[in-house]
């Protein structure tokens, strides 16, 4: 099935800021709030902990390892975070990236909810026990075993599971018929009596309802793989998917309805499922004879094979089953997911009923260049049984619903495949992959990256007497540059299955990166004829000349052979590499000699992206596309347990290039605070850059600066936004000091700052009553004019008393505060970003009323659109100090466009709906009710009203907010009372408002009173005496024709 993550999603909305972009800082000991759904745990049992509106992450090392420096990056929207003990491991291939991408981690759904990191390794197994370490299941076909790794011995024990083979993490995969059976010419081989008889198809999938009319009889078999209680389809992917292959036709006939199921469940009822279930379920298809195996679904794809591509590879050799599979969604180039990237797998890819490629299906190359997808079907729109427990797809008819996606693609193609298993019981999946793709029809302009052979075509394919191996052939990249390349040949073997000798016609019908037929002489076949004896093959050689033409790209087509009544294509393809250079890297360690301890990046300006390097010699060489990069080196000495970094802003890559990164050019980094006592918890110093093509982040935290040295390679970078900070946090019995010092346009060469005590700022934060349990942890971050930002929090334990905060001003640094309350009532709290003066003590209250809605936008607040999505969440809890709060509330929140509900989430305070394109007049209502103990805005609601369109990424919108005098008890006094009001728009500023109005309650809302409104700002009120509460509710509308209505009840106490 098709699926989209919107893009506002929380875990990665704060990862790319102006500056810094949100990194993480490691800590003495795992203090502070943790809230499980927003922790990862790293194979090296190290925590990251994003917190605040904006995300921010927090490392917490394991006990033992609070001295491990941690490199953090941040690319493609995802943040890495990886222990310096961890980087050679990675860097030699022995770990799986994805173990340290903590925005994965979290979008699989492995946060510390889960006790356990599920895991995969391959190669042969450690000879003792590891502690907390026990196996799921053997994986033969992957060489491997699935594992379970107790998070809370994970620091103890990962060094043991990486010692003898490769550790991947058993990652997520997700779930990626009327006119379409037509479309690919299913009805001409019912005709002919071809209806998958005989053939069992296994579907490895949600489950199948077999209770449907469409599947009733046709399953012989089945297994719950998943973590789900049963192999009952609650989701309905697979039951859509099983009924295409081979529905009976009690209403829509599946392609081969007369195949037999097996019913394999390894996703859960969520539509997703762990690699290592995909692999069991696989082995358990073929142990139980399936001759083909449909697998709609879909991963991640990594350069090296994967468990999940070798057990593809392997059965299909041992077994003959023919593996079809979904090449993915993203519809990018280069996005085809595992284990459709398998060589064995036939990957298939969707087109809409006019056969145009459809706008999300992922096109190749693969990660290494070759050929994919192998071929298309229709996965628009198509309709097909919907199990009785389905929660998705759009409604068709009775026991009907319609999906989009390659996963509905790729039943097409299997139950095609399982018709031509009938006409031909002794063939092997890859004799069936071969005439399936063979006789594919292309859709003309398409390259094979996009299409494969083309769109399945089942009575061409039943009519096959011409087949060839293989079914594709992948060119070597042909360097740039192309005046000196050498040619390049493949062989084909053509297979005639007929009792005739074919004379074959054999051409070469291929497109390059523009959509133009690729250049004569390019691709050549010879012979240009060839007769292929009957029963026998003969063989051809197909051609590159890549010195021919000017344009450079992805070329890619089919060999075409056409005589005797029949054409068979041949998917080729070569990547005529854009102007690219070498980079040839040499890290020289602290003894003038290059080293292995160190690794090497280039992250690209102009080509979005990055390029890891490393080498036991401290010399390796990187190919990359002529352009602008940052490199970045990192150097780790066990020696003297310093760390070095070389970073050259700007890389300007127009020929071959030598860069020589030399540690001993490094400074220290020497900053300290005006304290003797004060001890350092934390340092930081990172660097980023942005460009309108690409943003990406760099950055090492330490423990303390007398450990890390920097320098800048290169001049000074021109025209390229680069900035860098140094952050320190550090504590004493006064109170904590945290510095920040922006280095806009540069990397620094060491850094010396000694603020003297007259030089910094003072701010004292004291907090409201709260529960009797709760406790207090607090954190701060700072940013600049410039839009440098801290990348970091460091959240530590804090006196319900109050918090004295220090802090450097330079550069117009301000200062914003976070409070986190755990407990029983647990709420959290963010200032905005304060101007504090040096010298000067500022005091500022958090968590003391009026309580009530804001609209503040950050990163992870407010209201944003993007993309297809609108994404809503105000603050409820707001303090009336400009905090914006947040707290667990239960209820909805819904999206309305014209009068008509198009969104509904079950979620108080929080929604991200799905708009497309429309433009007009939108509403979000949401409401909230949280537990009477909180004592304060136990009841919220609130509805603005806006106009919006695809153009207008920042929706302004205003709340109503009122600013009393209250006690630390949030209560006010009896009798007269007057009240300022204001609307605050989203970026915190007051907002002019063309009508206001306020209602009152001294009842918890059970009866309202119109209270006066001078110059709309200031509420006149009575408090009676006894009265206990005060319950608010305004109108507003403001000059631009936004309007929000908003209710609190037990906004603050009366005396």
């Amino acid at each position: 099935m098709r699926s989209r993550t919107p893009v506002l999603a929380a875990t990665t909305a704060a990862l790319v800021l102006a500056g810094l972009p949100a990194t993480a800082a490691p800590a003495a000991a795992a203090t502070g709030p943790a809230d499980p759904a927003r922790t990862v745990t790293l194979l090296s049992g190290d925590q990251v902990f994003l917190a605040g509106p904006d995300a921010r992450p927090e490392v917490r090392p394991a006990a033992g390892r609070e001295h491990v420096a941690f490199r953090v990056r941040t690319t493609g929207g995802h943040l890495h975070v990886v222990p310096a003990d961890a980087q050679a491991l990675l860097s030699s291939g022995r770990l799986d990236p994805r173990l340290f991408d903590v925005t994965g981690l979290l979008e699989q759904g492995y946060d510390n909810r889960r006790g356990d990191l599920p895991l995969i390794t391959t190669g042969p197994a450690p000879r003792a026990a590891v502690a907390g370490v026990r196996t799921v299941r053997d994986l033969p076909a992957s060489g491997g075993r699935a594992l379970s790794a107790d998070k809370s011995a994970l620091a103890g024990s990962w060094r043991a599971l990486a010692s003898t083979g490769r550790v991947w993490l058993d990652g997520k995969v997700t779930a990626t018929l009327d006119r379409s059976a037509a479309q690919i010419g299913a009805p001409q081989a019912w005709q002919a009596g071809v209806t998958g008889e005989g053939v069992t198809v296994a579907v490895l999938d949600t489950g199948v309802d077999q209770t449907h009319p469409d599947l009733a009889s046709r399953e012989v078999g089945e297994h719950n793989f998943s973590d789900a209680a049963d192999a009952v389809d609650r989701f309905g992917h697979g039951t859509h998917v099983a009924s295409t292959v081979a529905g009976t036709g009690a209403k829509y006939r599946g392609i081969a309805h007369g195949a037999r199921l097996l019913d394999g469940k390894v996703l859960n009822d969520f539509g997703s499922g762990q690699e290592s279930w995909i692999v069991a379920g696989m082995e358990w298809a073929v142990a139980q004879g399936a001759d083909v195996v449909n697998l709609s679904l879909g991963g991640y794809d990594t350069p090296e094979v994967d468990p999940l591509e070798e057990a593809v590879n392997r059965l299909s050799a041992s077994s003959g089953t023919l593996f079809v599979i979904a090449a993915g969604n993203s519809g990018a180039a280069k996005t085809i997911g595992s284990p459709g990237s398998a060589d064995a797998a036939l990957t298939v890819g969707s087109v809409d009923r006019e056969d145009a490629l459809s706008e999300f299906s992922s096109r190749g190359p693969r990660v290494d260049g070759a050929v994919k997808p192998d071929i298309t079907a229709p996965g628009e729109d198509i309709v097909a049984a919907k199990a009785a427990e389905a929660i998705i797809g759009d409604p068709a008819e009775d026991g009907y619903i319609a999906l989009s996606g390659t996963s509905m693609a790729t039943p097409h193609v299997a139950g095609s495949a399982a018709l031509l298993a009938q006409r031909h019981p002794d063939w092997t999946g890859q004799q069936l992959k071969a005439a399936l793709t063979g006789s594919a029809r292309p859709t003309p302009g398409l390259s094979s990256f996009a299409q494969g052979s083309g769109r399945v075509d089942v009575p061409a394919a039943l009519a096959a007497r011409v087949t060839t191996e293989p079914t594709s052939v992948s060119f070597p990249t042909a360097v740039w540059p192309h005046a000196d390349d050498a040619p390049a040949t493949g062989e084909l073997t053509y297979r005639n299955g007929g009792t005739e000798p074919v004379t074959l016609d054999l051409t070469a019908d291929v497109v390059g990166p523009d959509g133009k037929a690729a250049p004569a002489g390019m691709f050549t076949v010879t012979p240009a004829r060839l007769t292929v004896p009957a029963g026998g093959t003969a063989t051809a050689t197909v051609g590159v000349d890549t010195r021919v033409g000017a344009v450079d790209g992805l070329f890619g087509g089919s060999v075409v052979a056409t005589g005797g009544g029949t054409t068979t294509r041949t998917a080729v393809g070569v990547d005529r590499e854009v102007e690219s250079y070498d980079v040839a890297v040499t890290l020289i360690g602290p003894d003038g000699k290059p080293t292995g301890d160190a690794s090497a990046s280039l992250f690209g300006y102009d080509d979005p992206g990055f390029h890891d390097g490393a080498s036991p010699t401290g010399t390796f060489t990187l190919r990359v596309p002529k352009g602008r990069y940052a490199f970045d080196a990192f150097f780790s000495s066990e020696a003297d347990r310093t760390l070095r970094t070389v970073v050259q802003p700007l890389l300007e890559v127009t020929k071959d290039t030598a860069v020589v990164a030399d540690s001993r050019t490094t400074r220290p980094i020497d900053v300290t605070v005006p304290d003797a006592g004060a001890e350092q918890r934390l340092g930081a110093i990172g660097f980023t850059a942005r460009t309108e093509r690409s943003s990406f982040g760099s950055f090492t935290l330490v423990d303390s600066f007398s450990s890390i040295r920097t320098a800048r390679l290169g001049p000074k970078p021109q025209g390229i936004a680069v900035n860098s900070a140094v952050e320190g946090t550090y504590t004493s019995d006064k109170g904590f000091y945290n510095l920040f010092y922006g280095v806009p346009g540069d990397y620094p060469t060491g850094l010396t700052r000694h603020p003297r005590a007259a030089e910094l700022a003072t701010l004292k934060t004291t907090f409201g009553k709260t529960a009797p349990d709760a406790t207090l942890s607090w954190s701060a971050y700072a940013s600049t004019p410039g839009d440098l930002s801290s990348g970091f929090v460091l959240i530590s334990p804090a006196s319900l008393s109050g918090t004295t905060q220090f802090v450097n001003t330079d550069d117009g640094v301000r200062w914003a505060v976070n409070a986190y309350f755990e407990g029983s009532l647990p709420v959290e709290y963010w200032s905005p970003p304060l101007t504090l003066r040096a010298g000067r003590t500022t005091e500022r209250r958090m968590h003391v009323g009026i309580f009530g809605p804001d609209v503040k936008s950050g990163a992870n607040s407010g209201f944003l659109r993007g993309g297809d999505y609108l994404f809503a969440r105000p603050g409820l809890v707001s303090d009336g100090a400009g905090n914006s709060g947040f707290s667990d509330f239960t209820g909805t929140t819904t999206l309305s466009k014209d009068g008509k509900v198009i969104g509904e989430s079950a979620e108080g305070g929080y929604g991200v709906f799905e708009v497309g394109d429309a433009s007009g007049t939108f509403e979000v209502a949401t409401t909230g009710d949280r537990d009477p103990a909180y004592g304060f805005a136990t009841h919220v609601d609130a509805k603005w009203t806006f106009r919006s369109s695809p153009e207008q990424e920042a929706i302004q919108l205003s709340a109503v907010r009122f600013h009393g005098a209250l006690d630390a008890d949030n209560a006010a006094p009896s009798g007269r009372y007057y009240l300022p009001v204001a609307l605050e728009r989203e970026t915190g500023q007051p907002d002019l408002a063309k009508k206001l109005t306020v209602d009152v309650s001294y009842d918890e809302g059970k009866t309202w009173s119109r209270a006066q409104v001078i110059a709309k700002s200031l509420v006149v009120l009575d408090h009676p005496k006894g009265a206990g509460s005060v319950s608010l509710r305004a109108s507003a509308e403001d000059h631009r024709g936004n309007s929000v209505e908003q209710t609190v009840i037990r906004a603050y106490k009366v005396k």
